[in-house]
């Protein structure tokens, strides 16, 4: 037998079916399809893990910077509102030190915050790192992001106008015991200050514009507004209801672009009492004093303070005529006047307008001659005669010029032989009253059908003064006029009418006294000396007479009765009615107005009125927080209030 054969033999016999199992096992593993959905899953979940990872880190990466950037924006937000730079930058410091995150806040630099009084730049930035949780599996172990924030705020100028009563009431004590008119002095020239100091030089505008009976422009406002000028005594300004419709006025330089506009009327300047070239100060339709007039566009806290100070309270109140000046300050339109930028348009948003409306009382009655009276227009009763002569100056002596003789005693030396004399020439000025009850009727009659005869034509209208004149069979203004005249239109008879009249009234001399005949009157040309003799208007006759000094000298008190009582006058409901529209129209065009009732009836019509007037009245509430009602001195707090008020409000914008 042989072994070795065998035993190899045995050893393939052995190996073959093991290794033929290995290779079948194999590509039976090979074909077997169970469990490869492990595989699959394993490699699903990895790659979830991962993006679950990178959502996670992803998110709090959004939250940490949200929440750095929104601790940015409400730093530099605040430290705006700071009033340093200093403090601006404690403010930014001080927010990120509370919310935990100093570490994150970037350096800020000098060039990061500029604090001004009228604006402000805060700008100031942050970076943080942060570890990942997840995302480390991709390889990333750190997020980083960074953040900026400015925060620059302008804040809007101001147009002010300060719309004071200065009636006669403002020189009553308050219920603090003293003026009134002090105790508003004081309190606003606080508010100027207050105002002034929270801006940047010439970012604040102030107009002052007290009112009482009338509202006093300066000439140089005057001059520039389209008016139908009647006298030079004063500037006022007659209003009529459509005009506080609207918060412009009419000048001259847009009535060369528009040709429609109508001129503004000039109020007559008199009295309701007063002695002739004497009228009493109280009863003035317009005052004239400095202390009256119109402050504009002030940025000079020392003028301002004068211009409070000067103040005078006298007169009626009214309120409707003081809103109307002041909307007038501050619409663009009023360029025309000023001739520089202010009053900026109502659409610029760098600029807030602002009224101020301080009264103590209800508005009340102003008087007028309408302008269909007898008493307006051409040739009034007053004359004004001017003549010259030759008086005695001084006598010296031939031999020395130098003594010399002074004093209407020493004129007797004119005829010694050792003097001589000179003379000056003085100018006498009076004033003529003609005496409307002085003319006969027959008279006036004949003369004026003899000028008809003539046939005399003009444009001139003085026929309807002088039949008006001749009313009556006595030569008074009662009863109608001629018959003769009843179907004449005056408008075509010649003023030398007037002329060939003046001999048939008597005259008065209200300055020399005495009674001067018509024919006398006439013939003054003809008496040494006489240099001119001038019929005034009745507008011009107003400036130097009241109507009631009128009836004293005539005796005849037609027109005081119509100044007193006529249908033109404006009393308090009418003003109350022009006050509400004007403050509307003011309103409407975006004008912020405060009222201040000081010491006015609670729920009176004053109160009414001023709240009516104010922004932001509810008229079912009958409330507004733009009202403020105050006594004695608490009208300081009032101001100051409002100061306050503007200041925030200019923040809000």
């Amino acid at each position: 037998m042989n072994v070795s054969k065998f035993k190899i033999r045995s050893l393939q016999s052995t190996c073959l079916p093991t290794y033929a199992m290995a290779r079948r096992r194999v590509s039976d593993f090979r074909r077997d399809e169970d469990g490869s959905m492990i595989i699959l899953t394993l490699f699903i979940f990895m790659f979830m893990l991962v993006m679950a990872g990178l959502g996670v880190d992803s998110m709090r990466h959004e939250m940490h910077r949200a929440h750095l950037q929104a601790t940015l924006d409400s730093a530099v937000l605040a430290g705006a509102g700071a009033s340093s730079d200093e403090k601006a930058k404690e403010v930014v410091e001080d927010y990120f030190a509370k919310a935990g995150m100093s570490q994150y806040l970037n350096a800020i630099g000098e060039d990061d915050i500029d604090i001004g009084l009228n604006s402000a730049y805060v700008t100031a930035s942050a970076e943080f790192d942060m570890d990942t949780y997840l995302m480390k599996l991709s390889g990333v172990d750190r997020l980083s992001t960074s953040a900026e924030s400015t925060a620059q705020m302008r804040v809007p100028k101001l147009e002010i106008a300060l719309v004071l009563d200065v009636s006669n009431s403002m020189n009553e004590n308050g219920t603090n015991g003293e003026d009134k008119i002090d105790n508003l002095e004081t309190a606003a020239k606080q508010f100027v200050t207050t105002i002034l100091d929270s801006v940047d030089p010439g970012n604040a505008v102030i107009s002052i514009v007290p009112f009482s009976t009338s509202v006093t422009p300066s000439e140089d406002i005057y001059d520039a507004l389209l008016v139908d000028e009647r006298h030079d005594y004063s500037y006022c300004l007659n209003f009529d209801d459509d005009d506080y419709d609207s918060t412009a006025l009419a000048t001259d330089a847009a009535a060369s672009d528009d040709l429609s506009l109508i001129p503004m009327t000039q109020a007559i300047y008199t009295s309701r009492f007063g002695d002739f070239d004497n009228l009493n100060w109280p009863w003035r339709s317009c005052y004239t004093e400095d202390g009256y007039r119109i402050m504009t566009f002030s940025s000079s806290e020392t003028d301002l303070h004068t211009k409070i100070e000067n103040m005078i309270a006298h007169g009626n109140t009214t309120g409707d005529l003081g809103v109307k000046w002041g909307a007038a300050l501050l619409d663009p339109s009023f360029r025309d006047v000023t001739g520089t930028t202010v009053p900026v348009d109502y659409s610029d948003s760098e600029t807030m307008k602002i009224i101020v409306m301080m009264g103590d009382g209800e508005n009340s009655t102003t008087y007028f001659l309408p302008e269909d009276s007898e008493y307006r227009g051409e040739n009034s009763d007053l004359f004004y005669v001017e003549y010259q002569d030759e008086v005695f100056d001084y006598a010296y002596w031939i031999y020395n010029a130098n003594y010399r003789w002074y004093g209407s005693g020493n004129e007797w030396r004119c005829s010694q032989s050792w003097a001589r004399c000179k003379y000056k020439s003085v100018t006498y000025e009076s004033y003529v009253m003609r005496d409307p009850d002085s003319v006969h009727a027959a008279g006036l009659l004949t003369t004026l059908q003899t000028a008809l005869a003539a046939g005399l034509q003009t444009a001139g209208a003085a026929c309807e003064d002088l039949i008006n004149a001749g009313h009556g069979t006595n030569g008074t203004k009662e009863g109608p006029p001629p018959s003769a005249w009843e179907n004449h239109n005056c408008s075509t008879l010649e003023e030398s009418i007037w002329d060939a009249m003046m001999d048939d009234w008597n005259y008065i001399n209200i300055t020399d006294g005495g009674i001067i005949s018509g024919t006398d009157f006439v013939n003054l040309d003809e008496q040494d000396g006489f240099v001119a003799r001038e019929r005034y208007s009745w507008e011009e006759a107003w400036g130097l007479m009241s109507p009631d000094e009128y009836g004293d000298i005539t005796g005849i008190y037609d027109a005081y009765h119509e100044y007193e009582n006529s249908a033109s006058n404006i009393d308090g409901t009418k003003k109350n009615e022009r006050m509400n529209k004007i403050c509307t129209a003011a309103k409407d065009q975006g004008v912020v107005i405060y009222t201040i009732g000081y010491e006015v009836t609670e729920d009176g019509t004053a109160e009414s009125s001023l709240k009516k007037c104010a922004t932001g009245y509810d008229s079912v509430e009958d409330s507004t927080a733009y009202y403020y009602a105050v006594d004695g001195l608490d009208i300081s707090d009032a101001f100051g209030s409002i100061a306050g008020n503007v200041q925030s409000l200019r923040l809000t914008q």
